[in-house]
């Protein structure tokens, strides 16, 4: 069965801090923001929601194509992060709504910065395993920009966050852009390395803590933190890698934010030109879009064209990790 992928967006909001702002904020020295790989990141504006920027992504993808209407999706998939509009709320009912994919079901998965490839795996699977579902959308919007404080030196590798939406239109028996393979990993000793500690139900929000630490992301162990980043972050990314590559390289490697020096490890470790990845160093980190966003770059700089071997590749705090294989173009 030939599962391929229709079309994709992006949305990014127009607001943005230069590398020069970031170091004002946070104190840092400008070698020290261009060493986490920091140029721009992006904003976002009051009306910037996690839903309304996945929904601004979810119309391009039907803009982009005349084969697939709203009305023919089957399953909508939230994608996007845990953090969204609303506590509790099922974002991929309020995304139908709003599309107008009133004939499809709904759920939203969580995977932290990998949950665009999660969804790919479980929009190939659903469509693998029942057989009246055909089309299905995928989409999500990032805000942990919020969750962010630009003076704790323990997150500093959090600081590339910005805000975005993205969505993904895949279909069966569509014979262009083969979705080949999917692969995951996780570190479960690390599930609590990085955390928001505030606004669960082990600490709730109550009016003594609104403005307390505890709104943003926190580390228990920072010594622990750093030697798992200096050591496994790169190693665990080209393993991810490697497990979805056959004989050859791809010709273009989709993948997430990374600072100078993380980048040029993973590339090195695959064989890879900088060409054949683009550096995010102007856009920041968007979570799962990240690979959206370098892939449309691939497009648009011809890294990627008809018959090219592309791998998407992510990771996140949990700490987890993906990558998936396509065929692009037709065969």
């Amino acid at each position: 069965m030939n599962i391929g992928l229709v079309s994709f967006g992006f949305y990014v909001p127009q607001g943005f801090k230069t590398a020069a702002e970031v170091a004002l904020q946070s104190g840092l020295s400008a070698d020290a923001v261009a060493a986490l790989g920091i140029r721009r990141k992006f904003l976002p504006a009051p009306e910037d929601q996690p839903v309304s920027m996945a929904l601004k992504a979810a119309r391009q993808v039907f803009q982009k194509t005349r084969s697939v209407k709203p009305a023919d999706v089957d399953v909508v998939i939230w994608t996007g992060e845990e953090y969204k509009d609303y506590v509790a709320q099922t974002a991929a009912i309020r995304l139908q709504e709003e599309v107008g994919c009133r004939n499809a079901w709904a759920f939203d998965l969580v995977g932290q910065g990998v949950t665009s490839i999660l969804g790919l795996r479980v929009a190939r699977d659903l469509m693998l395993g029942d057989a009246s579902v055909n089309t299905v959308l995928l989409a999500g919007g990032t805000r942990n920009i919020d969750l962010v404080d630009p003076a704790n030196r323990n997150t500093l590798f959090l600081l590339a966050a910005s805000a975005s939406g993205g969505a993904i239109l895949l279909k069966r028996d569509y014979h262009e852009n083969l979705l080949l393979d999917a692969h995951f990993m996780v570190d479960a000793e690390m599930a609590d390395a990085v955390f928001v500690p505030g606004g669960g139900t082990a600490i709730p929000f109550r009016a003594d803590n609104l403005r307390s630490e505890s709104m943003f992301y926190q580390v228990p162990d920072p010594e622990m933190l750093a030697e798992y980043l200096k050591n496994r972050w790169c190693a665990a990314l080209v393993a991810v890698i490697k497990q979805v590559l056959p004989e050859r390289s791809p010709d273009y490697l989709a993948l997430r934010h990374l600072s100078p020096g993380e980048r040029r490890r993973v590339l090195d470790e695959l064989q890879l030109k900088p060409e054949q990845s683009m550096s995010l160093n102007n856009w920041g980190h968007h979570g799962p879009n990240d690979i959206l966003i370098s892939l449309d770059h691939g497009l648009k700089s011809k890294a990627v064209r008809n018959g090219s071997l592309v791998v998407l590749a992510s990771g996140g705090i949990g700490f987890t990790y993906a990558a998936a294989r396509l065929q692009w173009g037709g065969r």
